[in-house]
């Protein structure tokens, strides 16, 4: 309410600026009227009425100067417009000049007009100023001069009250431009605020999917290597060359597979197209495992519901995140996947009889593989739920809305 206030006042001490030329006008009509009313009035050069006669206008005047501060503080107006008109009927009732009555008061009710915010206050000042200028009128010309005051006044008062309204109106729509001025700059600040945040967690965010893409890629593929290469040390000081042979047959098919998968991914980070075949990929995918690993991946997929391509990626990370894990940690003899996507989700089970761990624990270590798998299963949002515990095996769950 109280800003609303604010900028009621500041539109009309605005309004009143723009008007102030009007101000030269009406001191140099004052002055007029001081002139003549000294040259018609000689009572009014006796030194005692000289001075309170040109001190009262003197005080008038320079009022109607101050008029955009009374503007400016609606606690002033009232008193405001009381001084004056005190000030006028005293003015008048000294100079027994008819132009002051004319041009005091209609001045004074064109400035109510102005000033005043609210229409029927600014009226009911017209009209009070207007009703003390009838009283002034009679108290020089007598009641018999009254009729044709009225005639005279009733029309003036009219057009000042069609002034004020008009003044009113253009104040509301100057302060409702005002508004939405404000408005505007606000959104303007706020849309810059928002520019540099998004930006900040555009940039946070591909710098998680490039290091996503990168774990999920080159470190998933070395890790693969690595341990093929440890197969294959293995076999060749137990003289398996036949095997060891074999094994280095894989590793260079994953080597390959490994610098597809990089080239893809950094094709993958300037454009997001294609199309996963999420199904056939992690088939492929288990089969790999289990030729490098010699572990049994017993496979239970079912596919009804079509696979947004952004989730399936996601999918697809996860389990070859999972799958890398256990052949690096698990020493696990056999492993179950189940894959299944209808009715509107896609779930995920991984088991494997392995080691296990502590999952609280390797969550607060930041181990990144985990992490990664969290993420992207946060970013489909899905759920990711990993259970296990040392000697007990793993299981996880993975579940991705499909809509």
């Amino acid at each position: 309410m109280a800003e609303d206030k604010t900028q009621l006042n500041s539109v009309f001490d605005g309004g009143l600026r723009e008007v102030r030329p009007l101000y030269w006008v009406l001191m140099a009509s004052m002055l007029a009227l001081y002139y003549w009313a000294l040259r018609t009035t000689p009572g009014l050069l006796e030194p005692s009425s000289l001075i309170a006669f040109t001190t009262l206008l003197l005080v008038h005047a320079l009022l109607h100067w101050f008029a955009p501060l009374a503007a400016s503080r609606p606690q002033w107006q009232f008193p405001y417009f009381i001084m004056q008109a005190a000030l006028i009927f005293s003015i008048v009732f000294m100079s027994h000049t008819q132009g002051f009555i004319y041009g005091l008061y209609w001045a004074m009710a064109g400035e109510a007009a102005m000033i005043l915010a609210d229409l029927r206050t600014a009226s009911l000042t017209v009209v009070g100023y207007m009703i003390l200028a009838a009283v002034n009128f009679v108290f020089q010309l007598g009641w018999g001069m009254l009729p044709a005051l009225v005639a005279y006044m009733a029309p003036m008062a009219f057009f000042i009250l069609v002034y004020a309204l008009m003044f009113q109106r253009q104040a509301k729509a100057r302060r409702e431009t005002q508004s939405l001025l404000a408005d505007l700059e606000t959104a303007h600040r706020q849309l810059t605020e928002y520019a540099v945040r998004v930006e900040d967690l555009t940039l946070s965010s591909e710098r998680e999917r490039m290091a996503r893409e990168l774990h999920d890629t080159l470190a998933q593929g070395l890790a693969g290597l690595l341990l093929q290469l440890e197969a294959v040390d293995t076999h060749l000081s137990r003289s398996q060359v036949s095997r060891a042979q074999e094994i280095v047959t894989q590793a260079m098919a994953r080597a390959r597979a490994a610098l597809a998968d990089a080239r893809r991914a950094i094709d993958d980070l300037r454009r997001r197209d294609g199309d996963l075949d999420l199904e056939a990929s992690v088939r492929a995918e288990a089969e790999r495992f289990t030729k490098a690993m010699g572990i049994p991946c017993e496979l239970h997929l079912e596919v009804i519901s079509r696979i947004p391509e952004s989730t399936a990626e996601h999918a697809f990370k996860v389990v070859t995140e999972a799958l890398t894990n256990i052949a690096r940690h698990a020493h696990a003899s056999k492993v179950s996947l189940q894959l299944e996507a209808h009715n509107g989700s896609l779930e995920i089970v991984i088991t494997d009889d392995g080691s296990g761990f502590d999952a609280d624990q390797q969550d607060k270590s930041g181990h990144y593989g985990l992490i990664g798998m969290r993420e992207r299963a946060r970013l489909a949002g899905g759920i990711l739920d990993i259970h296990s515990q040392p000697g007990g095996g793993t299981i996880l769950k993975l579940r991705l809305p499909l809509e």
